[in-house]
């Protein structure tokens, strides 16, 4: 609801004006009223209305005076309706200078004068929205250059005055990190930012500004004046105890403090922000621990920026391609201990689980396998640009390998298929040749005992047997169809030694080749 003062030398006119019009339908609440300019002009300097309604002629100061008066001095700057019953066009020329919104002739019309109000009122609405949208863009503008070092001591001392940070001993940069994948959709996000605002603001006066931005991935800063921390005997760590409590408790995700050394001028924050962002290298080094402070970790804490050992990704690989879960899940255990016994920085961590990653991910490609087929794999792609605490890092790990696992253990398979059916086609082309398990194996760069299990898996019979089936099943061909003899059939056949070869037939068909042929003429000549 927009403020709203009435200034006229008419007391009559001031109550019926207020009783008259719907000022609430309007969009505007009517906070004071004056009976003369000079009277108006402390009003609207303590008040700061939207819109002053005036009469022209009246006592100590008039209204064109008292709009003139205004417009001239800087800060609060309302809107003007002139409502008077001096139609001299003097005057509206004036009025139409000064920028005023309307010239009303009483007597007055409440039609005209409510609809006057409403597109006014509509037209506040607009510019304050504007106004905001331009003041929060300068704020943007102001903290990118204050965190990078880029500030204008003007513009720092500017938006100071303007934020009533007044009497300030010392600043503090906290970053707000908001764990978790998928990340919150973007209206859940900006309501995370306002309910953050809105805390800040219950907690301290209102007149202090509220210095908050987006860092993007889920994250925020916030610059925090000692004025914040009154209420908390000037205690930083109490004031982020406070805040992220009120934070949690209206909000179901993951939340991580991070507050930078403190600085005595806003122009220095970039120390702050800095010395914050170092902070949040011990993220998993403190797996239960949300708010970090750096004072409690510039001494004595140290963390090592190296990666797990090469066996432990050589372990894992392994058991990633013998499909062996169990062992799996052990090694990722072992592996997560590591990271907190080692006190291993959060980059190394993240450059740790990133090796794993595209080493599976190679062992994948390798196989003709297709990366995009694995539901897990979008998260782990995005994860360095993401937050996400140890057990939520942990878990996205552990579904990503299992389901590389998996995955691999299909295209083995399929592998493996596709390996065994070109022996058994190079069986099918060449088996008159003098053949072996041991010179097809050495022809496909394999091995002979590894071929030999892998065609048993595939076809259930043993690749020798699958041979001399060929070989019988084509020499039984050339026995009803031809008048070959036995010889030139064992030869033809891909048999060396044609006793041996009757010995395999007789074996396989119950009856010699000779009998065979017998029994398919005299078959014929029943028919």
């Amino acid at each position: 609801m927009h403020k709203a003062v009435i200034v006229d030398d008419e007391i009559f006119f001031r109550q019926g004006l207020k009783s008259l019009i719907d000022w609430k339908s309007c969009g505007f609440e009517v906070v004071a009223d004056a009976s003369n300019g000079e009277d108006a002009l402390s009003i609207i300097h303590k008040i700061k209305p939207d819109l002053v309604v005036t009469d022209i002629r009246m006592p100590v100061l008039d209204g064109l005076t008292l709009i003139k008066q205004l417009k001239q001095k800087e800060g609060h700057h309302p809107k003007f309706i002139i409502i008077s019953g001096h139609s001299d066009f003097k005057y509206a020329q004036q009025a139409v200078r000064y920028g005023v919104h309307d010239f009303i002739l009483k007597p007055i019309d409440q039609e005209e004068v409510e609809q006057t109000l409403k597109s006014l009122s509509k037209s506040i609405t607009e510019q304050k929205i504007m106004f905001e949208k331009d003041i929060e863009l300068k704020k943007a503008i102001i903290l990118d250059n204050l965190i990078f070092g880029m500030v204008n001591e003007r513009e720092v001392n500017e938006l100071s005055s303007d934020l009533s940070l007044k009497n300030v001993s010392e600043y503090y940069y906290m970053v707000v990190e908001v764990n978790g994948l998928p990340l919150l959709p973007g209206d859940a996000e900006c309501q995370l930012k306002d309910k953050l605002t809105n805390i800040i603001r219950d907690i301290n006066d209102t007149r202090i500004g509220v210095l908050i931005q987006d860092l993007g991935q889920g994250s925020y800063g916030i610059i925090i004046p000692s004025t914040y921390l009154n209420r908390f005997q000037m205690q930083i760590a109490k004031f982020a105890h406070w805040t992220y409590g009120l934070l949690t408790k209206c909000s179901n995700q993951r939340i991580t403090f991070y507050i930078g050394s403190a600085v005595p001028k806003l122009h220095l924050i970039r120390n702050s922000y800095e010395t914050a962002q170092e902070i949040r290298q011990y993220k998993y080094t403190q797996e239960e621990q949300n708010i970090f402070l750096y004072h409690e970790f510039e001494k004595n804490r140290l963390i090592t920026y190296t990666e797990l050992e090469d066996s432990y990704y050589h372990l894992l690989m392994e058991q990633v391609e013998e499909n062996a879960t169990i062992s799996i899940m052990e090694t990722i255990d072992k592996i997560f201990l590591q990271f907190s016994w080692r006190r291993m920085a959060r980059a190394a961590v993240l450059a740790s689980i990133n090796r794993c990653v595209h080493s599976i991910l190679k062992i994948i490609k390798n196989m003709d396998g297709d990366e995009s087929q694995l539901k897990t794999f979008q998260n782990m792609l995005h994860l360095q640009n993401n937050n996400v605490t140890l057990k939520q890092l942990r878990k996205l790990f552990l579904d990503y390998v299992l389901e590389s696992k998996e995955y691999i253990a299909i295209l083995r398979k399929k592998s493996a298929n596709g390996e065994a059916n070109k022996i058994k086609q190079f069986v099918d082309f060449h088996y008159r040749e003098n053949i072996s398990l041991k010179t097809i194996a050495a022809k496909f760069y394999m091995n002979p005992v590894y071929l030999g299990q892998l065609f048993k898996k595939a076809y259930g019979i043993y690749f020798k047997d699958y041979l001399l089936q060929v070989r019988i099943s084509e020499a039984k061909k050339l026995l009803r169809q031809t008048e070959m003899k036995i010889y030139e059939i064992a030869e033809s056949v891909g048999f060396n030694n044609t006793d041996y070869f009757v010995t395999i037939f007789g074996r396989l068909e119950k009856i010699t080749p000779t009998e065979y042929r017998h029994k398919i003429h005299e078959n014929r000549k029943v028919r």
